[in-house]
């Protein structure tokens, strides 16, 4: 009897919902640009507003967070690889054109070399693996 894989479609449900949890198009939503002048937080605040506590820090969500920390770690090891990744599930547009161009971005940024349209892909995909193996273990070790 066939052994249906069910993992693998979980896995990129996980890794769809971590480039919309870490897109790259919201880089600039939590870097303090000024959203409102002081004459609205008076308003809202009905008068002065008590005493600064500090910034709130930004909350991801627990499962975006994990794959998050295993994309880093894959990229500790290949750096080409973990933009890649980043590219494809992070970035905007149709896979195949405009997420290889920012991919390709973020290489050129960090100095590694330009990638073709079909070594992106196989790249993409030996990421996923990657991502997957290193998910399973993290299930059977739990």
């Amino acid at each position: 009897m066939p052994t249906i894989d069910t993992f693998g479609p979980y896995v990129i449900r996980r890794m769809d919902h971590w480039g919309d949890e870490f897109a790259l198009h919201r880089d600039c939503e939590y870097l303090g640009h000024q959203s409102k002048n002081l004459l609205q937080v008076l308003i809202e605040h009905r008068g002065m507003p008590p005493r600064a506590t500090g910034y709130k820090p930004l909350e991801t969500d627990v499962d975006a967070q994990q794959i998050e920390d295993i994309v880093a770690e894959i990229s500790r090891h290949n750096p080409c690889m973990g933009w890649v990744l980043r590219g494809y599930y992070c970035g905007r547009g149709r896979r195949k054109n405009e997420r290889w161009e920012t991919a390709n971005l973020l290489l050129a940024s960090a100095n590694l070399p330009m990638l073709s349209v079909d070594q992106y892909m196989d790249m993409a995909r030996r990421g996923e693996e990657r991502v997957y193996g290193l998910l399973l273990g993290i299930a059977r070790a739990a």
